[in-house]
């Protein structure tokens, strides 16, 4: 075999369709029954639901997923799924007020000066819109430093003659997000700076306080870059994309092992050798795969401590579509109180709810997941028994937060069920969700490269460049198809 992947999650898919593009003979192996990972949808009672990834970004003309669906030519085999939204988000803030998120920064901005009036966001706002489309439309490649990015690589690839804008933006890298907020807001509202805080964790996976500038930027830019609901859940994409993509299910990788050229991977008492393989799991919190080759343990021990130390806890469950029509967006980021006090409360998680609703064949429920951070570290500190109690009791209180927050019937809402930081251990192999903390201390040359110093071995997972979500992974795409056509000259 020319090509392994190991994982059909995006990064897999979105690989394996660069492998493949790239003239190689290409095989996924996948462990469970379906692809999609952490960004797959289920089947549970005939009902369909996203796991945990719910929108799909990066879809307008130049973003990084509308050019690997060009590349690919997939624009015309999705396109009857996709459904671009706008407004992209309901920021709720109480039962009586809220705010609308859209598509264009300067609707936004009106939006915002609706609900905060004493406050200019037009400034910052074209900060943000300007920032996310030069970071994200212009093709930036990382040459390999011992397999590791490096902040001299980011310089260099920059400084020719098409990057020369993305300078600027260097300094951002290594500035507070707080210290820039504070040039362009001399006072804050409170409920404002709340929805920065929980928007920020959500993409950059870390607090506002912790956050560089660039990664906070861009989490308040990631719903200008095209957002679409897709019609048969985030994993209903990705099966379109991986037609074409020969795929073996079921197929749990116990070891990895190192060749003079090449890999022996294997798996349920059987084992395939390839010349090249490409890593799209969480490697990191597997690192026991590769216990026969020190080399390797040593280098990604390297970047464990980096991790992002939240999981998330997750609600499941339908609703009465005619309780759905009240909704105005398919995403609601519910605001339940400070996001920086939630280690002085007795509940384990952040100080928000991600709301989201997908559709569904049958006429009278849709289906909704409700998702929130909650530290990682609390969870390990739990026996079995205070596990199940503490997931049934957030698993009450989120419903009841619904159910009051949007003046709902409890008999709207049926069938609900939720999953831990052990779920999704069990089911897709990790604990950590989101990958690194994009804070002051990780600076996007701290992760590791999309090709490894390991001769044929590569990485496409939010584990490596450029980080978690469709973005980073399609952005990381990028860079290991440039990366392999460059090595192949």
């Amino acid at each position: 075999m020319e090509a392994l992947v190991v994982g059909a999650g995006i990064g897999g898919i979105l690989g394996g369709l660069a492998l493949k593009e790239l003239g190689y003979e290409v095989l996924l192996l996948e462990a469970n029954e379906r692809l999609g990972g952490c960004a797959g949808t289920f089947i549970r009672n005939g009902f369909r639901y996203n796991v945990g990834a719910t929108t799909l970004p990066g879809l307008k003309p130049g973003y990084p997923m509308e050019r690997l669906l060009t590349l690919f030519n997939l624009i015309e085999k999705v396109k009857d799924l996709l459904v671009p939204e706008d407004p992209v988000l309901e920021v709720n803030l109480s039962p009586e007020r809220s705010f609308f998120i859209f598509s264009d920064p300067k609707r936004t901005c009106e939006e915002l000066s609706r609900c905060f009036p004493k406050t200019n966001h037009q400034k910052f706002f074209s900060l943000v819109e300007k920032t996310t489309k030069d970071i994200l439309t212009t093709p930036v490649d990382y040459k390999l430093n011992g397999g590791k990015l490096d902040l001299l690589s980011l310089v260099k690839s920059a400084f020719r003659p098409q990057k020369l804008k993305l300078l600027p933006y260097l300094f951002l890298l290594k500035k507070k997000a707080l210290s820039l907020l504070s040039s362009f807001y001399q006072s804050l509202p409170n409920e404002l700076l709340n929805y920065f805080r929980a928007q920020t964790l959500i993409v950059a996976q870390v607090e506002l306080e912790k956050a560089n500038a660039l990664a906070f930027i861009l989490s308040l830019g990631y719903f200008f870059t095209g957002i679409s609901y897709c019609k048969t859940g985030i994993g209903g994409f990705l099966e379109v994309l991986a037609h074409e993509l020969p795929i073996k299910f079921k197929i749990k990788v116990e070891r990895i092992e190192k060749r003079v050229r090449g890999y022996v991977i294997r798996f349920n008492g059987d084992d395939l050798y390839s010349n090249r393989l490409l890593i799209s799991f969480p490697f990191l919190e597997n690192l026991s795969m590769f216990s026969s080759n020190k080399e390797i343990i040593d280098y990604f021990s390297m970047f464990t401590r980096k991790l992002s130390p939240y999981s998330a806890f997750v609600v499941y469950g339908k609703l009465k579509r005619k309780a759905f029509e009240n909704f105005q967006t398919k995403h609601v980021l519910i605001l339940t109180r400070d996001s920086n006090q939630r280690e002085k409360l007795d509940i384990p998680i952040s100080g928000y709810l991600y709301l989201s609703f997908l559709e569904q064949d049958d006429k009278d429920f849709v289906t909704f997941t409700i998702s929130t951070h909650t530290p990682l570290s609390y969870w390990k500190s739990l026996d079995e028994e205070r596990v199940k109690q503490i997931r049934e009791d957030l698993e009450k209180r989120i419903v009841k937060t619904l159910v009051l927050r949007f003046a709902l019937d409890e008999r709207d809402i049926v069938e609900v069920f939720s999953a831990t930081p052990f779920t999704f251990k069990h089911y897709v192999g990790r604990l950590s969700l989101g990958g690194f903390s994009a804070s002051i201390e990780n600076p996007i040359w701290s992760i590791p490269s999309n090709i490894t110093p390991f001769e044929g071995m590569y990485l496409l997972c939010d584990h490596a460049f450029a980080g978690q979500g469709f973005m980073g992974i399609a952005l990381g795409c990028q860079n290991l198809r440039h990366l392999l056509k460059t090595l192949s000259k």
